[in-house]
């Protein structure tokens, strides 16, 4: 297999960060070689410049890709949610501003199948993996209709760009914990509601979101057989898989006990269902 090309850029420039809810931003940047390489599932490490910045680089998921008239990819899209003071930092960034990017890292979502129905389950931030996903399958002849989102958070104000989704074609659900938007419950029941409608052969789940939501779906997914792929969230500070910070537990027939550690940003994000190790 070909390895996949990555860069590094100590001065990306910053197209624009727009602010699209409460402590939600989209980020722009302008690396046409990064975004020409950038696969869906895939993730930048980005790391603020200049006096007091903050030492380590933060990790995000690829959200979109910037087009020029011609539809060529010249900048990537990064969706991110303000929760310490690096992402504050990262918050106060505007046009013409500057930024250190590695990437793209780690593997990708792979395609489904024709003729399966994809149920893209997220939860909070991490409906921040899907959309270039979910805008590649539709551009590749994927019938958008057979394409779920199934967004969860706690409540209505951590339910973000969803609607983008809806203008794909893409069918929407939206539950909350209370409640107070679509339903309440979690992003696991609508799953179980959707897939009661026919067989679990014609199922494909995609997910990202807290680690427990997605320790529960991979859970579900091994008790049932669905198959499904997880891009799963970690504390990263390398991104190249030298730190070993963001170890993960998956199964393994050749190591004591029946699991070993591999690392989210070096074999990951994305890991199937089916390879976790669930105690």
């Amino acid at each position: 297999m070909t390895e996949k090309k990555k860069y590094a850029n100590d001065a990306v420039i910053v197209i624009s960060n727009e602010k699209v809810a409460e402590d939600h931003y989209v980020l722009t940047l302008g690396e046409p070689m990064m975004a020409a390489e950038a696969e869906p599932g895939q993730f930048f490490q980005v790391r603020l410049k200049g006096e007091g910045a903050p030492f380590l680089p933060r990790p995000f998921s690829l959200y979109d890709w910037h087009v020029d008239d011609s539809g060529q990819k010249i900048a990537i899209k990064l969706l991110y949610k303000v929760v310490g003071k690096g992402t504050a930092a990262l918050s106060k960034l505007s046009h013409g501003d500057s930024v250190a990017v590695t990437g793209p890292l780690g593997n990708s979502f792979s395609c489904p199948e024709a003729g399966k129905t994809i149920i893209i389950a997220a939860g909070g931030i991490g409906i921040a993996a899907f959309f270039a996903f979910v805008r590649q399958c539709i551009e590749a002849g994927f019938p958008a209709k057979d394409i779920h989102l199934l967004y969860g958070a706690r409540c209505n104000s951590l339910l973000v760009e969803y609607q983008r989704f809806a203008a794909l074609g893409a069918q929407v659900s939206v539950i909350t914990d209370d409640g107070s938007c679509g339903v309440k419950g979690t992003v696991l029941d609508l799953i179980k509601e959707h897939i009661a409608s026919g067989s679990r052969e014609d199922f494909r789940i995609y997910a990202c979101g807290p680690a427990a939501m997605e320790r529960a779906i991979a859970r579900y997914c091994q008790e049932t057989g669905t198959a499904g792929e997880l891009s799963l969230e970690a504390r990263m500070i390398c991104g190249v898989g030298v730190c070993n910070s963001c170890a993960v537990e998956v199964k393994s027939d050749k190591a004591p006990g029946g699991w070993d550690y591999k690392l989210v940003c070096r074999d990951g994000p994305v890991f199937s269902a089916a390879s976790l190790y669930l105690t």
